[in-house]
């Protein structure tokens, strides 16, 4: 059996166990990717960067 999370994991389970055999994670090609200085981006654009796992420090 296969399940999904709001953290955009998905894990696979032995039915009869219980155990979770495999857990899956998106690539995040952005990870920890600093945009905070980043001209010419949109808000949008910002906001798909950051949901990639781009980071914006505050300012």
């Amino acid at each position: 059996v296969a399940s999904g999370s709001a953290d955009a994991t998905i894990k696979l389970w032995d039915v009869q166990t219980g155990e979770c055999l495999k857990t899956l994670q998106p690539e995040r090609p952005y990870e920890r990717m600093n945009i905070t200085n980043a001209t010419g981006l949109t808000q949008a654009q910002k906001a798909t960067l950051k949901a990639l796992g781009a980071i914006e420090t505050p300012a």
